[in-house]
C-alpha cells in the first residue's frame, strides 16, 4: 500500500512539474522580476504573467507602512543576492511603486550596472510618495522623467503616437485607444527621451522611455498612470475592460530585449486562452484524483493518460513561444476530445469514491440508528429485562 501511494504520489509530481522540465527551451522565456506592490489587484503584470506562457516570474514585496529594517527582510530572502544572479538570472525589471530607499548601496550600484551596464531594461510605475523614496538615489538618474506629480482625477484616453517602431500602435485597430482612465500623473520628460503614447484631453505623456547613459544600456520605461484600476482592467470580478494589454506589455517587453514583436495578435490571444483554459482544466483534474485516490481508488490509468496528454500540450506551449500561434490552436483544438474524456473518467472516479463515503456513512448512521431503536424497545417498552415486583408501602409503628 506505501508503495502504490508513493507511485500516485509521483505520477502527480510529475504531472504539475512536467511543463518546467520538457523540451521548450528555457531561454525562450523571459524571466521577470517585480519589486514594491505586487499583488494582482494592484499589478496587472503579475497577473498577465500567471497567465502567459512566455514569462516566468518572482515577486518582492515591498508595501508601505514598514520600517526599514523589515524591508530589508524581504530582501534578503527575495532580492538576487550578487551581481552575476542579479544578471543572469533575469531579463527585465518591473518596479511597481517600490519604496527603495531602504537598499543597501551594494543593491544600488548592482541595479545601476544592470540597467546601464548589463542591458537589463526595466519599468516604472509610481505613486505619491515616488520622490521621496527615488530621488536620492543613483536610480533617479535613470529614469526618462525628471517631474511626476502625483495624483490627479480626470478622464483620459490614450493616444499613441505615429512614427514609433510598431509596438503600441497595432493596437489603435484593436479599440484600445477607446478605453478610458480617471488618474493620472504630470509626467517632465527629460531631453532625449522618447515620447510613446500621451493622455488626452489632459495633454500629458502616458508612456516614456529612454536609454540611459552607460556601456551597454537598458531602456527604461515610466508609465504616467501607476496602473490605474479602469484602464488596466483590475476592477474585481470583472471581465477585462482592456482584453489587450497583456499583449501591449508583452509587445513592450519584446522590444526592450531586442526580440521580434508579436506577429499576429488575435491569433495569440486564442492560443493563450486555450492553453489557460486546459491549465484550470488540469487543476481540476488533479484535485479530483487526489481526492479520489485518498479513498483507495484506482487512478493510475487517469494520471497516465494526463502525462501524455500533456507531453503534446507542451509542444503547443512551445508553439506559441515561438509565435506559430496556428499550429498551437490547432494541436490544442485536437486535444480537446481526449481533455473531455480524462475531465469524464475522473469525474467518474471522484462519483464513485462519494459513492462508497457515503454508502459507508448511510451504513453507519442507519446501524447506529436500528441499534438505539432495539435498545429503546427493549428497555424501555417491552422492558424484559425489568423484574416486576409487588407494590410495597411505609407503615408507622404503633
Amino acid at each position: 500500500m506505501r508503495n502504490r501511494a508513493g507511485y500516485i504520489c509521483t505520477v502527480l509530481l510529475v504531472v504539475i512539474l512536467l511543463p518546467e522540465c520538457l523540451s521548450i527551451d528555457q531561454e525562450t522565456r523571459i524571466s521577470c522580476f517585480i519589486l514594491g506592490k505586487v499583488q494582482a489587484s494592484l499589478c496587472p503584470f503579475t497577473s498577465y504573467f500567471q497567465e502567459d506562457p512566455l514569462f516566468v516570474y518572482s515577486l518582492e514585496p515591498i508595501p508601505s507602512g514598514l520600517t526599514n529594517e523589515e524591508r530589508r527582510r524581504y530582501d534578503r530572502q527575495y532580492f538576487p543576492r550578487t551581481r552575476s544572479i542579479l544578471v543572469d538570472s533575469i531579463d527585465m525589471m518591473f518596479f511597481s511603486d517600490a519604496r527603495v530607499q531602504h537598499f543597501m548601496p551594494r543593491q544600488f550600484s548592482d541595479l545601476d550596472y544592470a540597467f546601464r551596464d548589463a542591458g537589463m531594461p526595466s519599468y516604472w510605475s509610481f505613486g505619491p510618495a515616488w520622490i521621496q523614496a527615488i530621488e536620492p538615489t543613483i536610480l533617479y538618474q535613470l529614469l526618462p522623467v525628471s517631474e511626476y506629480d502625483f495624483y490627479f482625477h480626470k478622464n483620459w484616453k490614450v493616444v499613441f503616437r505615429e512614427g514609433r517602431d510598431p509596438v503600441l500602435t497595432p493596437f489603435k485597430a484593436l479599440g484600445m485607444e477607446k478605453v478610458q482612465g480617471d488618474a493620472y500623473a504630470k509626467m517632465v520628460p527629460r531631453p532625449g527621451a522618447e515620447i510613446w503614447a500621451d493622455m488626452e484631453p489632459v495633454d500629458f505623456p502616458w508612456l516614456v522611455s529612454w536609454e540611459p547613459g552607460g556601456s551597454n544600456p537598458g531602456i527604461a520605461w515610466v508609465c504616467g498612470d501607476e496602473f490605474n484600476q479602469q484602464w488596466w482592467a483590475l476592477t474585481p470580478g470583472s471581465r477585462h475592460m482592456n482584453p489587450y494589454a497583456i499583449d501591449m506589455t508583452t509587445n513592450m517587453i519584446l522590444y526592450s530585449l531586442g526580440r521580434d514583436l508579436v506577429r499576429d495578435i488575435q491569433a495569440r490571444r486564442a492560443a493563450r486562452e486555450l492553453l489557460s483554459t486546459f491549465k484550470a482544466q488540469k487543476l481540476l483534474i488533479l484535485s479530483m484524483i487526489e481526492w479520489a485516490d485518498s479513498f483507495g481508488a484506482n487512478v493510475l490509468p487517469v494520471s497516465s493518460d494526463l502525462t501524455d496528454l500533456e507531453a503534446d500540450v507542451e509542444e503547443s506551449t512551445s508553439h506559441y513561444l515561438n509565435q506559430e500561434y496556428t499550429a498551437s490552436i490547432t494541436l490544442m483544438d485536437a486535444l480537446d476530445t481526449r481533455v473531455v474524456e480524462i475531465t469524464r473518467e475522473a469525474v467518474r472516479l471522484k462519483d464513485e469514491a462519494l459513492f462508497w463515503v457515503f454508502l459507508s456513512e448511510w451504513l453507519a448512521v442507519t446501524s447506529a440508528t436500528l441499534l438505539s431503536g432495539i435498545v429503546v424497545w427493549t428497555l424501555m417498552v417491552r422492558r424484559r429485562l425489568y423484574r416486576s415486583v409487588t407494590t410495597t408501602r411505609m407503615t408507622r409503628n404503633r
